[in-house]
């Protein structure tokens, strides 16, 4: 289970729900099992996904010592309060949706599993999906520590597949966007709680490296906003001084003519986009970005493109 893949509709990654990490946990185990392809079977309300103590402990614990008959507790709890979770996810025409994300739930502790059924409303954002979805691999979010991380991470990575590689945010915004709108009223508690725990924790324990810029009011004390900055962090070698990614860093790179020359063949680059320069340019900037780890010819790594920097005077 641990290589399978979780895919979500991007409404779904935006929605609005109040969980605890160990929810989190079991939800995506549950997810990781449909394959969301379009031409797949169908999910129903009564299609069943049974997750077990030994899945949750291997997936999330490690080799950390935690008991099995412990963990099995944990996911029973964890499942009472699924069955109780209302997400709500904006739809079109100024409309709002409001659904259980769980409709059924089967214990079974003498084997210490598990066996939950996912509710009707919320399965067209998990199954046969044909755009505007995010995939990640379990095993990427298996070190993560809290709720607010895996959220985190989660808008990260759907945001780089949008192309954005910032986020700008007034920090009701924010709390929105993190399911922390009631909660966390002084600054200072948001920022330590919520923001630097999860930057701290994805940036330890993933492959991505995200910052933060806070913004300030322009009059009187306290602060207004956040900007956060994010990029895989194989890019970590074409950052800026500050450690953030530079959009004149890549530029440079992809105007680079042996570049050009040596990655035209990408797998990634659409047909015009090796035929014609302008859209080969344009392309590259993002699948820099996206898939870093593509770029690994031999003595051609996106580095070497960089203009050489003069050493003392």
């Amino acid at each position: 289970m641990e290589n399978n893949l979780v895919v979500q509709s991007n409404d779904l990654i935006l929605a609005t729900y109040t969980m605890q990490k160990t929810d989190k946990e079991l939800m995506l185990a549950c997810i990781s099992q449909i394959d969301s392809r379009p031409t797949a079977a169908e999910v129903t309300p009564d299609t069943e996904f049974k997750v077990s103590a030994d899945d949750i402990k291997s997936l999330f614990f490690g080799k950390k010592s935690k008991n099995v008959q412990n963990i099995y507790r944990d996911i029973e709890s964890a499942s009472k309060r699924l069955y109780d979770v209302d997400i709500v996810m904006s739809l079109p025409e100024n409309k709002t949706l409001q659904t259980r994300l769980v409709s059924s739930i089967i214990y079974d502790p003498d084997n210490g599993e598990v066996i939950l059924s996912f509710a009707g409303k919320i399965l067209p954002y998990l199954t046969q999906l044909k755009a505007n979805f995010t995939k990640y691999k379990l095993l990427e979010i298996g070190e993560l520590s809290s709720i607010h991380s895996i959220r985190m991470y989660e808008l990260i990575v759907m945001w780089v597949n949008q192309y954005q590689y910032s986020k700008e945010f007034s920090l009701e915004e924010f709390k929105h966007v993190m399911s922390v709108q009631n909660k966390y009223q002084q600054f200072g508690q948001l920022k330590a709680r919520v923001i630097e725990t999860a930057i701290n924790d994805i940036n330890e324990n993933t492959d991505y490296r995200v910052s933060v810029e806070y913004q300030k009011r322009s009059r009187g004390k306290g602060y207004k906003g956040l900007k956060l900055k994010f990029h895989k962090k194989s890019l970590d070698k074409i950052t800026g001084k500050d450690g953030t990614l530079t959009e004149d860093k890549i530029k440079s790179i992809v105007d680079n003519v042996q570049f050009m020359h040596d990655y035209n063949d990408h797998q990634s680059l659409s047909y015009q986009a090796k035929m014609d320069t302008d859209t080969f340019k344009r392309e590259m900037i993002n699948i820099i970005q996206r898939e870093p780890e593509t770029f690994k010819k031999l003595g051609k790594d996106l580095q070497s493109y960089l203009p050489k920097v003069k050493q003392g005077s």
